[in-house]
């Protein structure tokens, strides 16, 4: 249940790349380090980056399926981080809508508050994009059943980084203006380790739900294209 047209599959990843490219490239400065210190250590421009290089990833094997003019399967390493990539931006949507939205939040330290035309293309048109190539281009199932565990690594790794620079970062005269923590909920300085412990708890739970709602979807999907795939070989054999 996917489209297999090789042109419009690999036009509609291009595409993602430029925009997602874009968007990312939107939040960076050419002459401000300290902005774009800030800007990468944002769980938002993180995971607009791994959408980046697993859909360039994608696009890649669309043009050697173009290539060899024949339907390629997916490597179990780009299969895996689809997925990947697939919970992180899903994670950064629903962190935004419903967590960050409410306190007027903005990255880095503009005094524009609330949503701006960047905000849009890093919390919501990536997310709905991704979202958009899994169900239109992407063959099913694609994911093994531990994988949403496995997912979890990444933002894992980002908690611990983020834990670590917060508690060694050195706000020496020349790194003035680089904030510690990109979050409020990630600010043990101020709020403690418990609050934030408290917060990375629920956001597991979360990430835990998140992924195998993706898994469970992808299975049932699977099944329904085996079942079509059954019926209309059986209608032929006829």
């Amino acid at each position: 249940m996917y489209i297999k047209n090789k042109m419009v599959t690999l036009t509609y990843r291009l595409t993602y790349v430029g925009l997602c490219g874009y968007g990312i490239l939107r939040h960076l400065s050419v002459s401000n380090s300290i902005r774009n210190i800030n800007m990468l250590s944002y769980f938002t421009i993180q995971s607009n980056i791994v959408c980046f290089f697993v859909m360039l990833a994608s696009a890649i094997h669309s043009i050697l399926c173009i290539i060899k003019d024949k339907d390629l399967k997916y490597s179990r390493a780009l299969s895996f981080f689809r997925g990947m990539a697939f919970l992180v931006i899903t994670i950064t949507f629903f962190t935004y809508s419903i967590v960050l939205t409410q306190t007027g939040f903005t990255m880095g330290n503009s005094a524009q508050r609330g949503m701006t035309i960047n905000d849009l293309f890093v919390h919501y048109m990536i997310p709905i994009c991704t979202l958009v190539d899994y169900f239109l281009f992407q063959p099913k199932p694609s994911f093994k059943r531990l994988d949403p565990v496995k997912w979890l690594w990444a933002p894992f790794i980002y908690f611990v980084f983020i834990l670590i620079k917060g508690k060694y970062f050195d706000t020496g005269k020349s790194l003035v203006g680089i904030k510690r923590y990109p979050y409020y909920f990630l600010d043990a300085g101020q709020y403690g380790y418990l609050y934030v412990f408290k917060y990375a708890f629920v956001f597991l739970i979360g990430c835990i739900i998140i992924g195998y709602v993706f898994w469970l979807i992808d299975f049932i999907l699977g099944l329904i294209d085996v079942k079509i795939k059954k019926t209309v070989s059986h209608i032929k054999n006829k």
